[in-house]
């Protein structure tokens, strides 16, 4: 007993000492506690968006301050950054990073020398990255003018970007990059390496957002420089690409008498187109031979020359083509017929025509708009049953001059070169047209003739259009209408396009940018939606503008303007052969 008694004594003791010890230690923990300081926390703090990383800026109002820690991750993540202020309020300022792309809570806690702090300052900020670029948006390029080695941006509407970074490939092979400055329209690109078409460049717009640290840049884009030529890049598509073409005399500028600076008018025909087209005045025939052919026989060697690759136009048309000989004359049917197959031989030997000539256009606008036949001299020889085989409302008349068939039999017994049947406006395939009825009779023309044996080749259409006014019936139906004439196994050309700025009141327009760039987009939808139908060949009506004072003059209609500039029309027809799907017949 006395041993239990001695041990429950000197348990009682340790205990009472142990008591003492943690007594004394709460009393020192509490004492701490009681004089414990907080120094004055961070404030005006403020956050910045940068590229994986972020700033975060604050002031610290203590000088006392020495150091500060800013948590983040629930406080997984931390740094430590000394602080050095002069006084009151200074800025203290840390980059944080790198970090993965996405918000995040940040604590901001400063700390004296004596380990006194701040109570926590909180705040949310985004660190930036791919997916924030990725829904960036480049400024749009609207166009790009390729020339003399030379290229022109025009940027479309500008935003809130710094600014636009191009990179391209010059002569020397060596990569170029051009900054294009926040609201500047237009960037130059020198000495551009061309390609055998077109040559590539690569873009981005830049950007600083609001309250960021970094340029940011969307993705990197690639566009199309244009470089090659009308006649190459027509080729690539199975296109011949061509225009009327001019003799020149003290007015006109062409290939035989030449009055353009340094010949510029040569130097185009040769430079963008791979066949000519010769007009004649078919005034100049006469009628017991002995016909004026000298300026169509000279173009049609220039062309022959330089192309090797004619059109000729045209055989037979209405009175106003005619000579007043002829139309004012008296004669039979038989003596017409005479005359037609002369004219078809004298203008197919003189020159030796019927062996250079690729392409006849034998019969042109025989079509009144509504579909009823022209009246001319060349009706008189007669006419004859339909043998379409249309009905119904398809079946637009009920005979069709004789003249048109044998045009092109007497033509086919001269030459093996493709016959054309030539008209304007017939195109419109819509009851909405004006024109739909005369749609109809030509078609009907067309499938009578082929009935019967004539040889027409091709079907023209001459494309005259004004500005802003398209194809009735849009262009989509226009592909469906060139492949409806296509069906009947003929060829369609584009014969003699130009787009017009219409008269206002029977006035003049003043040439304005605005209706240049609708221009181009007329020039661009027309030549595209045909490239696409499968026309197998584009004719200009000219080279430059006013060089016909009888067609079409102070009307713009053409690629070049009056000095031989590029028009806007001329990189729209470029970029319409560029842009065009190759047809394919399958």
């Amino acid at each position: 007993m006395k041993t239990l008694h001695n041990t429950l004594v000197r348990v009682l003791v340790i205990s009472i000492i142990i008591s003492g010890i943690y007594a004394c230690k709460d009393k020192e923990m509490f004492d701490a506690s009681d004089k414990r300081e907080y120094i004055s926390a961070a404030n005006s703090v403020n956050a910045y968006s940068g590229y994986k990383r972020l700033q975060l800026k604050f002031n610290v109002s203590n000088t006392a301050a020495v150091r500060a820690k800013i948590y983040w991750n629930n406080r997984s993540n931390f740094i430590e950054i000394p602080i050095h202020v002069a006084s009151a309020n200074d800025t203290v300022s840390t980059i944080i990073g790198p970090l993965e792309e996405g918000t995040y809570s940040f604590e901001v806690i400063t700390y004296d020398n004596k380990a006194n702090t701040s109570v926590p300052i909180k705040i949310t900020a985004t660190a930036l990255g791919p997916n924030y670029a990725h829904t960036l948006a480049n400024r749009p390029i609207k166009d790009i003018f390729y020339e003399n080695g030379n290229a022109t941006i025009y940027w479309g509407s500008a935003g809130a970007e710094l600014f636009n970074e191009v990179i391209y490939t010059d002569n020397n092979n060596v990569q170029r990059r051009v900054k294009a400055a926040q609201g500047k329209d237009t960037s130059k690109l020198l000495n551009v390496k061309p390609g055998e078409l077109a040559t590539a460049l690569q873009y981005r717009t830049a950007y600083i957002p609001a309250t960021a640290i970094d340029t940011f840049y969307a993705d990197t884009r690639s566009e199309a420089i244009t470089t090659g030529s009308l006649k190459d890049l027509a080729k690539a598509k199975n296109v011949l690409f061509g225009s009327l073409i001019s003799y020149g005399n003290g007015i006109t500028h062409g290939v035989v008498n030449d009055g353009s600076p340094n010949g510029i008018y040569k130097q185009i025909c040769d430079n963008e187109f791979n066949f000519g087209q010769a007009s004649w005045g078919g005034t100049r025939w006469k009628r017991d031979g002995g016909s004026d052919f000298n300026d169509v026989n000279a173009v049609i060697n220039w062309s022959k020359a330089h192309y090797n690759k004619v059109f000729a136009q045209l055989i037979v048309g209405p009175n106003g083509y005619m000579p007043d000989w002829f139309k004012n004359g008296t004669f039979t049917p038989a003596e017409m017929d005479g005359l037609l197959k002369g004219l078809v031989k004298e203008f197919m030997e003189t020159n030796d025509n019927k062996s250079k000539v690729d392409v006849w256009g034998v019969a042109n606008e025989v079509f009144s708009n509504d579909g009823t036949y022209v009246n001319m001299k060349w009706n008189d020889m007669g006419w004859e049953d339909d043998a379409s085989g249309l009905t119904g409302t398809d079946k637009i008349n009920l005979k069709h001059p004789v003249f048109i068939g044998k045009a092109f039999m007497y033509s086919r017994q001269m030459t093996q070169a493709l016959l054309e049947l030539r008209d304007h406006d017939f195109e419109y395939n819509t009851s909405a047209s004006a024109y739909y009825t005369k749609h109809k009779a030509y078609y009907q023309l067309l499938r009578h003739l082929k009935a019967k044996g004539y040889p027409v080749d091709v079907v023209g259409i001459q494309a005259h259009y004004n500005l802003g006014s398209g194809i009735g019936g849009g262009y989509e139906l226009f592909k469906k209408t060139i492949e409806k004439f296509k069906a009947t196994n003929v060829q369609v050309h584009l014969t003699e396009l130009d787009i017009i700025a219409p008269k206002i009141n029977n006035a003049l327009q003043p040439w304005t940018l605005a209706l240049a760039d609708q221009q181009k987009t007329d020039y661009y939808n027309a030549v595209k939606a045909a490239v696409e139908a499968g026309v197998s060949l584009i004719s200009l009506w000219g080279v430059r503008d006013n060089n016909d004072p009888g067609w079409r003059f102070g009307q713009y209609p053409l690629l070049y303007d009056e000095s031989y500039n590029r028009k806007p029309a001329y990189y729209g027809v470029q970029k319409a052969l560029f842009d065009a799907k190759k047809y394919s017949a399958n």
